[in-house]
């Protein structure tokens, strides 16, 4: 189905400032019919893998080609210069219901886990059966972090192991240089760890959780890419509560007193003494959904083969359990604002080529773990030394009004934020901090895969001082989005969209900064000690040919 008359009858009843010659325009009429028309019922929740996403892609695809894009998936080997998809192989491991789940702890203590209450598993291999086993050791918040002369694992062996860890990182609130307390750094988050883990051999991670914070069910679903279970060596993933972790530290060693060492430098992992084997089934399904990708070339000859990647996903949550009579989790703010502000910015920039070359990427399964952007970034269609910065579009807050202030995520780690400065001056806006250092949100969108592969990256947004607003109603709207809309049926337009004057603004403030990159004497550069810069010797973007390799990253 193709679904160029309904947009036709939308663009139709749009009013003609929308529509008028000044290219560089944007309006909020065009970005409020785009936004009603994708998130609407019509694509069934955007969930990938389903007809929802094939009504999605066409959708795109063919606004797309109306503006004069290119396509821009092309670069495997087979792919035809028509290419607009990118494959994203996905896999889907769910409960097995008539799974028998044991997890058993032998040695200095003997005992069995209570699946759902102690203990729960979620399979990161491909097969639908996992029966491993090994000795475990305690290795802190497990982060490996050269930047910041940082190793939980010096001098341990994790072959054949299991890995016990806490989630988060130590928190120094007078060492401003690391771990500070106040924002969030990557060494936090599982995606680093579980990769550190594996390739130090050990084949499967226990995260210590608080009593009661685990689900009744014994095994935990898990998605991943396809390519990385397909080659995996660790084999699952755990959450056990602490209560039942309580009992597997020596007497000498209580998990209070491994929490203290944990969070002070020098750290040494701790052998438990004790074994743990897992035997688990799980009902794995594989689903293949796409990347939408376009390129704007640039006019300069020589700047051209360099890019600027400007991303949005698409996906949301499909069609689900009904609230309040609601089954279609539409998800207009998450991230529908995004990916209507990226088609008209797409129509700009179609009319007006910049130096470096632009590309319009749309991911898939950014809910799912930023599954497609890591495709993308580990086995997309341009080399790593060819993305020169990638702005990511998910902020949502621009649909509360226009603002005084412009708080793209990860500015005081490259070049780029001196960029975001020059840009909002001229805008009238001051640049703020990260609104919500602590929710670690750069580390949750699309920027991620980006920025780990060493090229600089920003989380695109806006800050929450509001014009015409008390104080204090943005963080309270934002409280309210993430109580009661945030992935439910009520994400939807009428619900969400407060002002569109915003969405321009922001729309603006994205263009402003994109055409600054795009046509930049220098490329962006990580600042000096920035938590995503390569060691002395080593480019950036240099691990080209390196396995995807990405958690379960949550989102917003």
């Amino acid at each position: 189905m193709r679904l160029t008359l309904p947009l036709a009858a939308i663009l139709l009843a749009t009013p003609l400032a929308a529509q008028r010659a000044d290219s560089l325009g944007i309006t909020t009429a065009e970005l409020g019919a785009r936004l009603r028309f994708f998130s609407s019922d019509l694509f069934e929740g955007r969930a990938p893998g389903t007809r929802g996403e094939k009504l999605t892609t066409e959708y795109l695809v063919s606004e797309l080609q109306s503006f004069g894009v290119k396509p821009g998936a092309a670069g495997r080997p087979g792919d035809t210069a028509a290419t607009w998809l990118q494959p994203v192989s996905i896999l889907v491991h769910g409960p097995d219901s008539a799974s028998r789940n044991e997890s058993r702890v032998s040695g200095r203590i003997t005992r069995t886990l209570e699946h759902g209450r102690d203990i729960r598993l979620s399979n990161f291999s491909g097969n639908p059966e996992v029966r491993a086993g090994g000795e475990l050791v305690f290795v802190g918040y497990g982060i490996h972090a050269p930047v910041y002369s940082w190793d939980d694992f010096a001098g341990t062996d994790l072959r054949g192991k299991i890995a016990v860890a806490l989630f988060g990182e130590p928190t120094f609130t007078r060492d401003t240089t690391r771990f500070n307390g106040v924002r969030t750094s990557r060494f936090s988050w599982a995606t680093d760890k579980l990769a550190e883990m594996e390739r130090r051999g050990a084949v499967g991670v226990l995260w210590i959780r608080p009593a009661g914070s685990l689900s009744g069910a014994p095994v935990g679903g898990s998605r991943r890419l396809a390519r990385n279970a397909e080659a995996a060596r660790l084999l699952f993933t755990a959450q056990l509560t602490d209560s039942a972790a309580s009992n597997l530290f020596p007497a000498r060693s209580t998990l209070k007193s491994a929490l203290a060492a944990a969070s002070r430098s020098g750290f040494k992992a701790v052998p438990l003494g004790v074994r743990l084997d897992v035997d688990f089934r799980t009902r794995p399904r594989t689903i293949l959904s796409h990347n939408v990708i376009g390129v704007v070339p640039g006019r300069d000859a020589r700047l051209a083969a360099e890019h600027v990647v400007l991303s949005a996903h698409w996906d949301a949550y499909g069609i689900g359990a009904p609230v309040k009579g609601d089954s279609i989790y539409n998800g207009a703010l998450d991230d529908g604002s995004g990916t209507t502000a990226l088609l008209a910015l797409a129509r700009v920039f179609a009319m007006h080529p910049q130096e470096r070359s632009l590309t319009f990427l749309f991911t898939t399964a950014e809910e799912w773990g930023l599954l497609g952007a890591q495709v993308f970034v580990c086995d997309g269609p341009l080399a790593h030394e060819r993305i020169v910065a990638n702005l990511n579009v998910d902020d949502g807050i621009e649909l509360m009004g226009i603002k005084r202030d412009a708080a793209p995520l990860g500015i005081e780690l490259s070049t780029l934020g001196a960029t975001v400065a020059q840009v909002a001056g001229k805008m009238g806006l001051r640049v703020s901090p990260d609104p919500y250092p602590g929710e670690g949100y750069f580390l949750r969108a699309d920027n991620f895969p980006f920025a780990r592969a060493g090229i600089p990256a920003l989380y695109m947004g806006l800050g929450t001082d509001g014009v015409g607003q008390p104080k204090g109603f943005v963080d309270a709207k934002v409280k309210e989005y993430l109580d009661v809309h945030y992935h439910r049926p009520s994400d939807d337009y009428d619900t969400v969209v407060l002002d569109l004057e915003g969405s321009k603004q922001f729309a603006e403030f994205v263009r402003d900064v994109t055409i600054a990159v795009a046509n930049g004497a220098s490329r962006p550069t990580w600042l000096k000690g920035a938590e995503f810069q390569r060691p002395s010797g080593i480019a950036n973007g240099s691990t080209t040919g390196s396995r995807c390799i990405l958690s379960q990253a949550g989102n917003k």
